[in-house]
């Protein structure tokens, strides 16, 4: 029996869910595809921006902690350095907020089929047409969404990554992070007395060599890793992250903390990739690189850009046309929803960081680097500050 949507998702992350619901809300047949088994544990900070919390209604059992402030603990005496965070963040587990967000796809009238591998596209001509599951199970479709995460096995198949890295004399390592992680269990007398309303960052070349650490508090748990440059890593990520909770920094911390989960991954990182459509063909989140240079943060960029990849999928259905010029609306979409801040923070990055590294004298450039960190992070709050203020005058 053959099967045929007008739209299928490939993962069910943020980007996946987001697109799906939007997508089933504009008439389309939709089917989500997820590799694993709902929910399931996902390697996060889990920062995510009140933005996404107020338009999509997270109830508060999917939200673990708020944040208002940011604490920064930077060489050589790591002393702690606090700054508010404009319009406050939530500390969630990915297992409960993805899954969240994966019933509000199918409560929009998505169908989602968990466990199915997709290994590769069905492609006529220069048209992608559907997809293949590791059974051979071949699921056509008049638009597929990609939304696989950092290693896009649907961008790789369709030559984005031809486009996106060879073509300019890149890999797709070259512009990957790579993290690792531990979940920590602690009572909430403790973390609430250690961390207040503030989630922590480390710098330091030897914790992180292009990146930091990190400590999220979450209701009687600590998500604790580092991130970093792939490239730059001269040791085992898994050797950075027990340096990391060793530091004295970090161990005033996780004192009497006890790991329960440990992961790692890879997450882009500088920039986005583009183009992100193709005939028959979208890609959101993650797979295009759509995180912050700065932050890492990923969850709101890829919520808005799986918002706009399901109207454009949709319109594509209801138009009966899935050619690259109709799906360019989807880039323009994006562009104007997160491409002024993923692009701003690029340039923030280049201006600090980046010039940093560029850096002759290597002495200069350890002296440097910290202030550089600390430097791109305070200019993206202030972007964000800028922009929440401009977007309350205009609800007022």
């Amino acid at each position: 029996m053959v099967q045929k949507y007008d739209v299928v998702v490939v993962g069910a992350g943020p980007a996946g869910s987001m697109a799906a619901m939007k997508a089933a809300e504009g008439g389309a047949h939709t089917l989500i595809l997820e590799k694993q088994r709902l929910p399931r544990f996902k390697l996060c900070g889990g920062n995510v921006a009140n933005w996404v919390v107020l338009k999509l209604n997270i109830p508060q059992n999917v939200l673990d902690r708020k944040y208002t402030s940011i604490t920064f603990c930077t060489p050589p005496k790591y002393e702690k350095q606090n700054f508010p965070v404009p319009g406050a963040y939530w500390g969630v587990y990915r297992d409960r907020f993805d899954y969240h967000l994966a019933k509000m796809a199918v409560g929009a009238g998505a169908e989602l089929k968990e466990g199915v591998h997709v290994n590769d596209v069905i492609v006529e001509g220069r048209s992608v047409k559907g997809v293949v599951t590791s059974e051979g199970e071949k699921i056509f479709a008049d638009v597929v969404i990609a939304c696989d995460g950092a290693y896009s096995r649907i961008a790789k198949k369709c030559g984005f990554w031809d486009r996106w890295f060879k073509e300019r004399g890149e890999t797709w390592l070259d512009n990957m992070g790579f993290c690792m992680g531990v979940e920590m269990e602690m009572d909430n007398d403790t973390i609430e007395e250690r961390f207040g309303d503030s989630y922590v960052i480390f710098t330091g070349k030897d914790i992180a060599p292009l990146g930091y650490g990190w400590i999220f508090p979450k209701d009687g748990m600590l998500s604790v890793g580092v991130g970093s440059a792939a490239g730059m890593m001269n040791r085992k990520p898994s050797e950075y992250l027990e340096y990391f909770m060793r530091h004295p920094a970090a161990a005033q911390f996780l004192e009497g903390g006890e790991v329960m989960l440990r992961r790692g991954a890879f997450v882009p990182y500088r920039r986005f990739f583009t183009p992100s459509y193709s005939t028959g063909i979208l890609v959101a989140g993650d797979a295009a690189g759509m995180v912050s240079p700065v932050t890492g943060e990923g969850i709101f960029f890829a919520v808005r850009a799986g918002m706009d990849a399901g109207i454009t999928a949709a319109e594509a259905v209801q138009s009966k046309d899935f050619s690259a010029a109709f799906l360019s609306k989807y880039e323009e979409r994006w562009m104007n929803s997160i491409g002024h801040n993923l692009g701003f923070q690029a340039q923030v990055f280049e201006e600090t960081i980046g010039k940093i590294l560029k850096m002759e004298d290597k002495l200069v450039q350890e002296e440097q680097y910290e202030k550089g960190v600390i430097e791109a992070f305070l200019k993206y709050i202030a972007y964000v500050a800028e922009y929440s203020t401009k977007k309350s005058k205009k609800t007022t």
